[in-house]
């Protein structure tokens, strides 16, 4: 996950990186490893767990 995190912020320039607040860099690396939390959880549903899972979020 560290690696990733290196990666995707290694496309801003230092001075960007400088720019942002951080509670803001907290912010956006809490969001970023959330996503991949339930992303790798997704991949473990059958299709009817997914198609609860589709129906509850579009109901929000």
């Amino acid at each position: 996950m560290i690696e990733m995190l290196v990666d995707l912020f290694a496309k801003f320039t230092p001075e960007e990186m400088r720019e942002i607040q951080d509670d803001d860099l907290a912010d956006r690396i809490d969001s970023i490893l959330v996503l991949e939390a339930v992303s790798g959880t997704l991949n473990d549903l059958t299709p009817e767990q997914m198609a609860i899972f589709n129906a509850s979020v579009e109901g929000k």
